[in-house]
């Protein structure tokens, strides 16, 4: 190869690179200076924090509070220290609810039941427990958390669907006349850092509100009340995320009866954020609700049902105290231990402290004056009782339970046509299980056996008897409940 023939090649070879460089080549460029934010000049806003304070005047009172953690309620334990601090100042003890007993038996004791952000559905007998619960005087704390729903994917059109917490806590609360919705309130003017972060500086007038110029909530859910009181009002700037409409939305109501209280935030609970704004104030004040009810002694709550540490056995002069009353005592006794209530059999009636009087449906002198105020009518030779409430209902197979409050002490009356069905109606008692009676106030009526067919006298002649009936069959004549 000659040298030409080699510089046409080297030429081919170059050209073509140094026109694309060229024809795409901008040129030389300068950098501009970037200008930078002054940053020693920045302020960051900060939370008003305001820590509990130390001199804050405390009334114990004590008390127990379940908390639920069987509907795959969504928080830690450790989130609600603040809270427990709080209650345990004031003499109250937590329990977590495990199963362990039933909640049908924790709401017997119970002086509120908690609810945190719950993700599974409550059944209908744990909403009626509940429903009787609050009824009798129990408190009823819900706490929902825009923040802490559920979403779940639907494989049929691939969207995503929320599951907010307020969907489970609603029907809890219907009866009682509040609802929470399926949004989340916020501010965009006026917000804790965050748009989400709501302050609510309006309050309407309760114990829960006392003390409180502002509080902040995270992730809020608003909550409506028709027949109770809102507590806390948000700014015409607080919208709601569903309408984006705003004016007069709330974070939390209590019932009407003062007994149930329902808010759309939980997060306000946990540090750090229980010490922002009067945060801590709010909290104490809830613990002052969760442990200031009364509970109304019922006969539904035995054994919870006695004011002392120990209970008189009185049978009245129509009772033996055979071996199976024996037996069914020993029972009763070993019921009562498990609430730290020891019994003790007497032979009168003691001046002052909790008593279990022991009769049947044989009139006497020493049953009267326990029976008297229940206004019972009790014949003898009749075949039947008169109750109030109740009508006429046959002795046999039946059992009355009486129960009465007073400032020295409760007391419950059993009575039953024979002692060896009183000794079935102790052993229903001892159970604490009364679905086989039918509790009317502070009447039971149990069925602790089999109970024939009885008259009203009120037709001796012209009726045919049992023999005589053309089917064969007995006339059907009224019986004792079950």
């Amino acid at each position: 190869m000659n040298r030409k023939t080699l510089w046409i090649a080297l030429a081919c070879f170059i050209l073509p690179a140094l026109a694309r460089a060229v024809w795409f080549y901008p040129g030389f460029s300068t950098r501009p200076r970037i200008a930078t934010p002054d940053y020693q000049s920045l302020s960051i806003p900060t939370p008003p924090i305001k820590a509990e304070q130390a001199d804050q005047k405390i009334t114990v009172m004590g008390g127990v509070v379940v908390i639920d953690t069987l509907h795959g309620n969504q928080f830690k334990p450790t989130e609600l220290d603040s809270l427990v601090q709080a209650l345990n100042q004031r003499g109250g003890r937590v329990e977590f609810d495990n199963a362990t007993p039933t909640l049908e038996t924790r709401l017997k004791y119970a002086s509120t039941y908690v609810i945190i952000s719950p993700s599974t559905v409550y059944t209908s007998d744990e909403m009626r427990w509940i429903k009787a619960f609050v009824d009798n005087g129990g408190k009823l704390a819900v706490f929902t958390d825009a923040t802490r729903g559920q979403v779940t994917f639907d494989f049929f059109t691939g969207s995503i669907i929320g599951l907010p917490d307020s969907n489970i806590v609603n029907p809890i609360l219907a009866p009682f006349g509040i609802a929470v919705e399926a949004d989340y309130l916020y501010n965009i003017a006026k917000n804790e850092g965050n748009f989400r972060n709501v302050f609510f500086d309006e309050f309407n007038k309760d114990e829960l509100t006392f003390g409180l110029k502002q509080v902040a909530f995270y992730g809020t859910h608003s909550v409506k009340s028709d027949s109770g009181l809102t507590l806390f009002i948000g700014a015409d700037q607080t919208l709601s995320s569903i309408t984006d409409a705003g004016g007069g939305l709330s974070a939390g109501a209590v019932s009407e009866n003062g007994n149930v209280l329902a808010l759309g935030d939980f997060t306000f609970l946990t540090p750090p954020y229980n010490n922002v704004a009067d945060n801590n104030t709010l909290i104490a004040n809830i613990a002052d609700f969760m442990l200031g009810g009364t509970r109304k002694p019922a006969l539904t709550n035995f054994p919870y049902v006695f004011n002392g540490s120990d209970v008189s056995i009185l049978p009245t002069s129509e009772v033996q105290v055979t071996a199976e009353i024996v037996g069914a005592l020993s029972r009763l006794q070993a019921s009562l231990k498990t609430v730290n209530v020891e019994l003790k059999v007497v032979e009168e009636k003691p001046d002052e402290g909790d008593l279990l009087v022991l009769g049947t449906f044989v009139p006497s002198e020493d049953l009267a004056q326990f029976s008297d105020p229940f206004n019972l009518t009790i014949e003898e030779d009749s075949e039947y009782i008169t109750v109030p409430g109740f009508g006429n209902i046959g002795r046999s197979g039946n059992g009355l339970l009486l129960f009465q409050t007073g400032r020295k002490g409760n007391t419950i009356i059993l009575l039953a046509d024979t002692v060896d069905d009183l000794t079935i109606l102790l052993d229903t008692l001892s159970s604490g299980n009364l679905t086989g009676c039918v509790l009317q106030g502070n009447i039971g009526m149990c069925s602790i056996g089999v109970g024939g067919s009885f008259s009203d006298g009120s037709d001796t002649t012209g009726t045919p008897s049992s023999e005589e009936t053309p089917s064969g069959e007995a006339t059907p004549t009224p019986t004792g409940a079950g």
